[in-house]
């Protein structure tokens, strides 16, 4: 993992893929984040984005892992992704395995989870931003 400062702000994949778009206000907000240098991101945001990139966004996403890296999964977050998609599996609200992995990592490295898809991460000790109300 290559990290030039200090995150604070873990980006969920449709915010990453916003920003790649120019999608207000999303993208001026993640831009200065990144001038800033404390995003970061999740192999599993990685691995989602490149299912479906055509080679432009691949191109950018190039650059950011570059600059960033992105957060490995190693043992102690998937019992973190284990346990959250345990205790989920039993609530009315479900979460997606893939989920709980971003929202482990945003946990582990006390970062905050910045998503435009607030209900698919009911947890409550993790900071869940959406950048529309930032």
């Amino acid at each position: 993992m290559k990290i030039v400062t200090v995150p604070e702000f873990l980006l969920d994949t449709n915010i990453i893929i916003e920003t790649f778009w120019g999608k207000e206000p999303v993208a001026s907000l993640v831009e200065s984040w990144i001038k800033e240098g404390v995003i970061a991101m999740s192999v599993v945001t990685v691995a989602e984005i490149l299912s479906k990139a055509n080679k432009r966004e691949k191109e950018k996403l190039s650059l950011l892992t570059n600059k960033f890296g992105a957060f490995s999964i190693d043992i102690t977050l998937a019992e973190i992704a284990g346990n959250y998609r345990k205790e989920f599996s039993r609530k009315k609200t479900r979460v997606y395995l893939l989920d709980c992995f971003v929202a482990a990592t945003a946990k582990l490295y006390n970062l905050k989870l910045v998503t435009k898809n607030v209900k698919d991460y009911p947890m409550k000790d993790v900071e869940i931003i959406d950048p529309r109300d930032y």
